[in-house]
């Protein structure tokens, strides 16, 4: 999906009903669809005909779904015997045949006359009559109808002509045709289609809208399921690709008024034109100079053709492609033509559909037309397919040309199976699909078997994509293909332990001619670069990343520029730093391998390097040489003098002297970087660096010889130092590289280890040594916390307490050493609280706040000691928030935040402070819509997400932080529902952002991601209910049980989630009440069952009060406001909540009296 703050979005979660039920069985196949004149509906098992419906036994519609998949191909009794009776060994054939008979019955078919079975003497069963896909184009066949022919449209878009073998986006179509719809029944017929290059957009239209419009469904109406909603038609269609009408600047002559007229002379009702009596040079001149005559001119041909129009709403349709083209030219020039498209909108006489690609939304922005109805919904983003309708894609085209999938030798894996994994591991590459679907079809083997060997000689996916890259360099012109090598090395890095090769953001303003940007829109065009829209502005980016892995070429080029990409990329850090110190010549290179290696990288590869790093490294160069210059007239004249007025022994003890001086000021400024500097960066977030200073520590303090042995003891700890920064910068908290991070804090702690039992402890500084072991320990066991393996979370955090312990004996004075022991407690407490052992962590959370407390007591005013303390109270609140005490819990946030204020205002450069108070503003604003405070808790939860949002613009390297922030930022999107805001624009623009996020590797890194896009869908389910649409909400809040259902299985006990399943459950309470079909007391019961283990470990507020709503619902004789659970509710503050307050009262079991909200 693409990035973008400026509409909705088309996904899952967010598609309205379409026309027919887009359903499709695990393999691909329909799951609905037309046997002849029959419709057969696997899930119900039933065949309708008109009026006249049966019900098929299981066995019965197994055998009928087998024979459909392959209509007109004799099936053996023995395969039949399979699909119908798969785990029952040893049996005859007369199930089938007795099968068989009932399907005969129930289609009315004859044996010896057939229409629909046929039986073939002793081979088997064959299906005669026609099997086509119900859709909102119509039925359309998926058996044998392309055979001979290529279902597969390669990297060229789908056009009308392939409408029957166009799969996979009828929830997409239905979206957009019910928008279309939605603007003309307003009276403003415009609606714009965004998404990225390569989203599908012009095949969507082509292949799947405009055949939508223009079908006669009249004969499937009846086959459609019941509520639905008859959707626009259109009399005529016509479409303008701007893209293709010249170079930028020719579009604001001649041309874009010659494509408009080329496309409304092209409406034709019934073969009649709508415009007559024009030439194409006529009609551009008329729409230029005398719009207003087209108008009437195309109104009298209207009403001279409403006799053959079917239907009475169908308009004539202008689908404006590739509208970004037009978008570049200047407004001033493309002022009139504009215009008069404007007129034709307000003319209410036409119907017109933009295309554009997202990343020109600013240029879009500028035409006040184009932006009239983006709050009424004339916006609509294309999102990427999901899983099932990937598996149409692949498969349903297959099966209309009457082609089948090989395996692998083994037989196991099937290839289409292999190719839907593979798709769905990289949207963007949807383009690449096609063309890899088309090269195996190409390469077909003998019997249309697209083989699991060609697939493995192209590479898959991946390798077809280097093929196709290097086809199209070598089709463009020699200097674009010059230009080349100097693209590549902007639009690669080095990443990894590997230093394997990523993808780098190209903005738009780095490209240096002519030459690159034509060959950046040749990529982008052949949809082998994706041309996006970030917060910088306009750029681009590699597709796949695979390009870079299997491009020969490229890797090539990486092998042989590796050394100099891994030189440039070393400079980021410092380049940054000289920029943000306004370029001061003492940031600039200092003398040593970073300088030198950066030299030489410059003059090998030159082409690296852009106008800022060639003058930073000439900067830092000539700042060199004129030191050395410097240097060289001072040494010769304390040579001079040195011959006169001193030995040469002296000299030479003078010189050691000096180098001891020197080695030990580079010990010092170690300990000071690893140190002070370094407790300085962490809490204003700096961790690019941070990891810079971790990696110089190393150097300076690694032992001559590479020994430990020969290491002093100070030495020792302050490369273990280094080793724990690093490993904190890279952690799960950090930049998410957590192997190194592992990696390096083992390290450490196998050096501070090694220590004590040398007896070297008394040469090593006691604070230093305690603190970089427990914080060894810490990092492991929050990197463990962060991946959800909570048991080595323990271990890790227990060997935590166990070092503050000991430093505690050693030093039972120390305020520090009793601070980190609650620490160490509180880490454990927050293991504990992950659980949901409520009890034990507030045992552990109050045990952390008295030490802190204790600390503070030895050290009034202690920046460290007060942040300590607020940090107890912050968990201590939020314990009693999760067991249903939010006025308890306001208190302790309370007085936590009044010392973080105090912090933050004593800090205000330290980044972390500010986002550790909009944390606690999150959780606030959570007790206070808990004690029922929705419109205070919304303003409260606002600033919390905007100090967020501040912090991270500090830091934009730190992943957790971004994830973090929009995890905040789903969480603001409910808290507006319950107040009664709108939500529309913010649910728009943080579903972009969510979706253009990139996937973490592994499932727990991912789960913040994951969560809030089920509370996006959440929202938007609400929202629904909260305008009586009861089914779409019902729809919507079906979507969600399979995203709640995997996020519960990876974190059974996180009290966020189980607040979000209780929400759920409460609006599928009041959906049945709205819709007049209220949940059975089974349905209501299996619920509460899976509320059940939440309940029992004491989690309160909203989780209890679903499950006393589903307890009633249940069992509706019980009383629940009488037991203990229904008194324990309210008793401390707790205030029930309405699934949307907007849509009427609370249904909460418990009937308190509604309060006012202050």
């Amino acid at each position: 999906m693409d990035r973008t703050e400026h509409g909705s979005t088309v996904s899952a979660a967010s598609l309205p009903k379409p026309a027919v039920r887009p359903c499709v069985e695990r393999d691909g196949g329909p799951m609905s669809f037309l046997l002849g004149d029959w419709r057969v509906d696997v899930p119900t098992r039933r065949l309708t005909l008109g009026e006249h419906s049966v019900t098929l036994e299981p066995r019965p519609m197994a055998l009928l779904v087998a024979l459909c998949r392959q209509p007109g191909v004799v099936i053996s009794s023995e395969a039949l015997l399979q699909e119908g009776w798969p785990d029952v060994p040893d049996q005859g054939d007369n199930p089938v045949h007795k099968c068989i008979a009932v399907l005969r019955r129930a289609l009315q078919d004859s044996a010896t006359h057939p229409v629909y079975l046929e039986t073939i003497r002793k081979q088997g069963y064959r299906l005669l009559a026609p099997v086509r896909v119900l859709s909102g184009q119509g039925p359309r066949s998926h058996a044998q109808g392309w055979r001979g022919q290529s279902p597969f449209r390669g990297l060229e878009a789908f056009d009308q002509g392939h409408a029957t073998v166009f799969f996979g986006r009828d929830a997409a179509v239905a979206a957009l045709r019910s928008r279309l719809t939605a603007q003309w029944q307003r009276g403003v017929p415009l609606i714009v289609l965004l998404g990225p290059s390569g989203s599908g957009k012009t095949s969507l239209v082509q292949a799947g809208l405009l055949p939508a419009l223009a079908a006669d469904l009249d004969g499937v109406n009846a086959l459609l399921p019941e509520g639905s909603v008859a959707s626009l038609r259109v009399c005529a269609s016509a479409t303008v690709d701007l893209g293709a009408l010249g170079a930028k600047g020719a579009l604001a002559g001649s041309e874009a008024w010659a494509g408009l007229a080329g496309a409304l002379l092209d409406w034709e009702c019934q073969g009649v034109p709508l415009l007559s009596g024009y030439s194409i040079d006529s009609l551009s001149s008329a729409l230029h100079e005398r719009p207003a005559e087209v108008i009437r001119q195309l109104a009298i041909g209207l009403d001279a053709t409403r006799g053959l129009r079917t239907g009475s709403v169908a308009p004539p349709l202008l689908v404006l492609d590739r509208l970004e083209a037009l978008l570049q030219e200047e407004p001033a020039q493309t002022q009139a033509w504009f215009g008069t498209l404007e007129r034709l909108v307000q003319s209410g006489l036409v119907l017109v559909l933009a295309i554009c690609r997202n990343d020109f939304y600013a240029d879009l922005a500028r035409q006040p037309l184009l932006m009239a109805g983006k709050d009424a919904g004339a916006h609509l983003d294309l999102a990427a397919p999901q899983a099932h309708e990937i598996a149409q894609m692949i498969r349903l085209p297959a099966r209309a040309a009457g082609l089948t999938y090989g395996s692998d030798e083994s037989g196991l894996n099937r290839l289409d199976d292999r190719l839907c994994s593979d798709a769905m591991q990289s949207p963007d590459a949807l383009p690449l699909l096609q063309y890899t679907l088309q090269q195996l079809y190409l390469h077909r083997e003998t019997g249309d078997v697209m083989a699991w060997a060609s697939y493995e000689a192209m590479g898959g996916l991946e390798g077809a994509i280097g093929q196709r890259a290097e086809a199209l360099l070598a089709e463009c012109p020699v200097p674009q293909q010059a230009a080349f090598s100097g693209l590549l090395s902007r639009l690669v890095t080095l990443a990894g332990t590997d230093a394997s090769p990523t993808s780098r953001w190209l903005p738009d303003v780095e490209l240096i001619d002519t030459d690159e940007r034509a060959l950046v829109e040749a990529f982008v065009a052949a949809r082998l670069l994706v041309a996006d829209l970030a917060p910088s502005g306009k750029g681009y980016r590699v597709a796949h990343e695979a390009l870079l892995r299997r491009w020969p070429r490229v890797t090539a080029w990486v092998a042989s520029h590796r050394a100099a990409l891994v030189a440039r990329d070393s400079l980021a850090p410092w380049l940054a730093r000289w920029a943000q110190g306004e370029r001061a010549a003492a940031l600039l290179l200092p003398r040593g391998a970073v300088l030198w290696t950066a030299q030489r990288a410059l003059s090998e590869a030159p082409e690296l390097f852009g106008p800022r790093e060639r003058d930073f490294i000439e900067r830092s160069r000539r700042r060199l040489r004129r030191r050395r210059w410097n240097l060289g007239a001072f040494a010769a004249g304390a040579l001079l003098l040195a011959a006169v007025a001193i030995t040469a022994a002296v000299g030479y003890a003078h010189q050691a002297e000096l180098a001891a001086a020197r080695e030990r000021q580079s010990r010092q400024l170690a300990s000071f970087m690893l140190g002070e500097l370094a407790d300085g960066l962490r809490p204003i977030g700096k961790l690019a660096l941070l990891s810079r200073i971790g990696e110089q520590g190393l150097k300076l303090l690694s032992p001559p010889d590479g020994r430990e042995s020969t290491s002093l003891p100070g030495d020792v700890l302050q490369r273990a130092r280094a080793l724990v920064v690093i490993g904190e910068v890279n952690s799960s908290r950090g930049q998410g590289r957590t192997d190194i991070a592992t990696d390096a804090l083992t390290a450490a702690r196998g050096l501070l280890e090694g220590l004590a039992p040398a007896g070297q402890m008394p040469d090593v500084n006691l604070a230093d040594y305690f603190r970089t072991l427990g914080a060894a320990s810490f990092w492991l066991g929050q990197i463990a916390f962060d991946a959800g393996e909570l048991d080595a979370a323990a271990q890790a955090m227990g060997r935590y307490r166990a070092a503050s312990e000991h430093w505690q004996r050693l030093a039972p004075g120390d305020a520090a050493a009793t601070a980190e022991l609650g620490y160490a407690l509180q880490s454990l407490g927050s293991i504990d609280f992950r659980r949901g052992h409520w009890q034990a962590a507030e045992r552990s959370f109050a045990a952390s706040l008295a030490l802190k407390q204790a600390a503070l007591a030895r050290v009034p005013g202690s920046a460290e000691a007060r942040e300590g303390v607020a940090n107890s109270r912050t968990w201590l609140g939020l314990v009693a928030l999760v067991q249903g005490r939010p006025l308890e819990a306001l208190k302790q946030f309370d007085a936590a935040r009044v010392e973080r204020i105090a912090l933050a205002a004593e800090r205000g450069e330290e980044q972390l402070r500010l986002r550790d108070l909009g944390t606690l503003d999150l959780r606030r604003a959570d007790a206070l819509r808990a004690a029922g405070r929705h419109a205070q808790a919304v303003a409260v939860m606002a600033d919390g997400v905007g100090r967020l949002r501040e912090a991270e613009r500090h830091d934009p390297s730190n992943a957790y932080w971004r994830s973090d922030r929009l995890h905040a930022e789903s969480h603001l999107l409910l808290a507006r529902l319950d107040a009664g805001l709108p939500i529309d624009v913010e649910l728009a623009a943080l579903r972009a952002q969510l979706t253009a996020a990139p996937v973490a590797a592994d499932a727990a890194a991912d789960f913040p991601r994951r969560e809030s896009l089920l509370r996006l869908a959440m929202a938007e389910a609400e929202q629904a209910a909260s305008r009586r649409d009861a089914p779409r909400a019902a729809r919507l809040l079906a979507d969600t049980q399979e995203a709640l259902e995997a996020l519960l299985r990876q974190r059974p006990g996180y009290w966020q989630l189980r607040e979000l399943q209780a929400r759920r459950d409460l609006l599928a309470l009041r959906l049945g009440s709205l819709s007049g079909r209220p949940l059975a007391p089974e349905g209501c019961a299996q619920l509460r069952s899976a509320l059940q283990p939440a309940v029992d470990a004491g989690q309160a507020g909203l989780v209890l009060q679903a499950w006393l709503a589903l307890q009633q619902c249940a069992a509706p004789d019980q009383r629940p406001d009488a037991s203990d659970a229904g008194r324990r509710l309210t008793a401390d503050g707790y205030v029930p909540w309405a699934a949307s307050e907007r849509s009427g009262p609370p249904f909460d079991p418990t009937t308190p009296p509604k309060r006012k909200t202050p």
